[in-house]
């Protein structure tokens, strides 16, 4: 009994008495992350980039303090350190480094027991992180200046918010926010004991993102509704989300469908499949764009290859042992086509990736490339976790007829100490 209750020398680091009835706790992160390419991008790379084959390391430091002040008030503000190294290709943006910024500074202002307002820079996380994610797999998370209302009582929770996405540079304090809009609002209702509904509707202006070689200004709507369980003998994950509006001239009509099922064959192993439908452009004649917009979403393919849902249908067997204690272990083998021949396909931030100006714009080859990976985490304790990625990426027809088609090998390992 005593040892359980002898204390972590970290644990003096938390709750400490401030000034007058406040207190104050400071945590951090650290996280080492070697990562090897063969073939990059399918070897599709810029001309600049030394090699089609880096190996990197990324360093990653955030620190971070939280005080509690009187009558519910806190304020929490979180320093950012993120570094790439031995890799001699030029940096990628709002990826791979920013040596010191101020990552969150935020004040929670209690307006009920149950309501909340949330003001300054921060992180956002919804649902599955399909439209809006920290993107914790690449080395520097995504941060946000906004307004969030949020509501929390017994099974209904949601966010209200607006804001403005911050464009990452890789000096010291150099980061700033850009003129894109971004907002709306999300829900996570439980209606049995592990059964969810999170409906959602987001609002995103831009004028950066480019569909077929064209730019202009973007405003589109997206409603959706995301249906899932909790971990059971039989689980399910769906969501499914449409979106309107209009880019230049276009009206915008596009669809989003994303499926996950599994069963337990034992005791923390569990067998299923995942997927999505989401159709691309059907035409540069209609006047419409069909072309889906995934916003900030996590690589919804892991790290390796750099691949959205847009313009995609996918099947993903998987195999997965996850005891909820130390390990998280999961084989599986995603194969992709493109869903329509009238569109390309764009990287998890939304950036073209294929067609590419100047090369085959015409392939009506639909094969993209079948993904074979394993990923193993370990949790040792509460404070150290490490993780294996092993990739392999089989190039389809569409690639080798718009590009270059090589396959990639991908490799990495990461650990991280928290506290």
């Amino acid at each position: 009994m005593a040892d359980s209750l002898k204390k972590e020398k970290t644990d003096y680091l938390k709750e400490i008495p401030f000034v007058g009835h406040s207190r104050i706790s400071f945590g951090g992160e650290w996280r080492e992350q070697y990562q090897s390419y063969t073939h990059f991008n399918f070897g599709e790379v810029p001309a600049d980039f030394v090699t089609k084959s880096p190996y990197q390391l990324m360093h990653r430091v955030m620190l971070h303090a939280n005080v509690e002040l009187p009558h519910r008030i806190r304020v929490f503000a979180q320093l950012n350190n993120t570094a790439r190294f031995w890799n001699p290709n030029p940096l990628t943006g709002q990826l791979d480094q920013d040596l010191l910024s101020l990552h969150q500074f935020l004040v929670d202002i209690p307006l009920s027991n149950s309501l909340k307002l949330r003001v300054g820079k921060q992180e956002y996380s919804f649902g599955l992180e399909r439209f809006i994610a920290t993107r914790e797999g690449p080395n520097t998370r995504t941060p946000y200046y906004g307004v969030n209302l949020k509501y929390q009582r017994k099974n209904l929770q949601w966010d209200a918010f607006v804001s403005h996405p911050i464009r990452i540079k890789p000096g010291v304090f150099d980061d700033g926010p850009t003129d894109e809009i971004l907002s709306g609002f999300y829900g996570n209702y439980r209606y049995q004991k592990r059964h969810f509904l999170e409906p959602y509707y987001l609002y995103f202006e831009s004028d950066l993102r480019e569909y077929l070689f064209k730019k202009g200004l973007e405003k589109r709507h997206t409603l959706g509704f995301r249906a899932f369980s909790g971990i059971g003998p039989v689980n399910y994950d769906i969501e499914i989300a449409h979106q309107s509006g209009e880019f230049r001239d276009l009206a915008i009509d596009a669809f989003m469908g994303v499926w996950d099922f599994n069963v337990a064959l034992k005791k923390a192993l569990y067998v299923g499949f995942s997927g999505n439908y989401v159709p691309g452009d059907k035409s540069n004649k209609d006047g419409q764009l069909n072309t889906f917009n995934t916003l900030f979403a996590r690589p919804p393919f892991g790290q390796t290859v750099a691949l959205n849902i847009t313009n995609t249908w996918n099947f993903s067997p998987y195999i997965r042992y996850q005891d909820l204690k130390h390990w998280l272990v999961t084989g599986r083998a995603s194969f992709v086509s493109r869903q329509s021949t009238e569109d390309g396909i764009f990287t998890p931030n939304m950036t073209p990736a294929r067609p590419i100006l100047g090369k085959n714009q015409s392939s009506v080859a639909e094969p993209i490339c079948n993904i074979y990976a394993l990923d193993a985490q370990y949790f040792p304790t509460k404070h150290f976790s490490f993780q294996l990625e092993l990739g392999y990426c089989d190039a389809g027809s569409y690639l080798q007829e718009s590009g270059s088609g090589q396959n990639v090998h991908y490799y990495a390992l990461r650990n991280v100490y928290r506290f």
